[in-house]
């Protein structure tokens, strides 16, 4: 009884995301608490649900996740160690190559601890999108900007074409899921 419990237990958890118990590598992400939240909500804040700009190096040249206004942007946070995580990076390689050439990017963010634990899973794991280190707490300025509050990861956002995030994705999820959910903002 014990075993069906406990395997019943892990099938419904591991699909969905890795939290701050499942490892010590999570970094400590601080969200909003709820009482800053609910004030958020009855109060157009500015800055809430805007994109969390951020840079990064491509081919040797200076990035800005704001170059891509104008565009449909997934950015998705997620870590090496968190099995859900790597089950969804095929699923989003296949929409990134899919959409290639219509108004979307994808752009990965790894909470991993370093740089050298990261390159050695790309290095091994040829991702089509720009894969970025976590360094300057994105993910819970994310979290701020999006109202959300859940420490897990993979954790996704979906950015309209005005630079608004319109879409917080807790968890993974299937290709056709994601699929669906940009699709509405093409």
């Amino acid at each position: 009884m014990y075993k069906s419990v406990l395997v019943l237990f892990i099938a419904v958890i591991i699909p969905f995301g890795c939290g701050k118990k499942d490892s010590a590598q999570m970094k400590d992400i601080k969200p909003k608490d709820n009482a800053q939240t609910k004030q958020n909500q009855t109060q157009k804040n500015t800055a809430q649900n805007e994109m969390v700009d951020f840079s990064w190096t491509e081919n040797g040249k200076k990035v800005k996740l704001s170059d891509h206004k104008g565009k449909v942007i997934f950015v998705n946070f997620w870590a090496t160690w968190c099995p859900p995580c790597r089950k969804e990076l095929p699923a989003l390689s296949q929409i990134s190559s899919e959409l290639k050439g219509k108004d979307f990017v994808i752009v990965g963010v790894s909470v991993d601890d370093n740089q050298q634990v990261l390159d050695r899973f790309l290095n091994s794991n040829n991702l089509p999108y720009p894969v970025v280190l976590d360094i300057d707490g994105l993910v819970a300025k994310y979290m701020d900007a999006s109202g959300q509050n859940q420490n897990v990861v993979p954790q996704s956002y979906i950015i309209n074409k005005d630079g608004k995030i319109v879409e917080a994705i807790i968890g993974s999820r299937s290709k056709e899921d994601f699929l669906s959910l940009i699709n509405k903002h093409l």
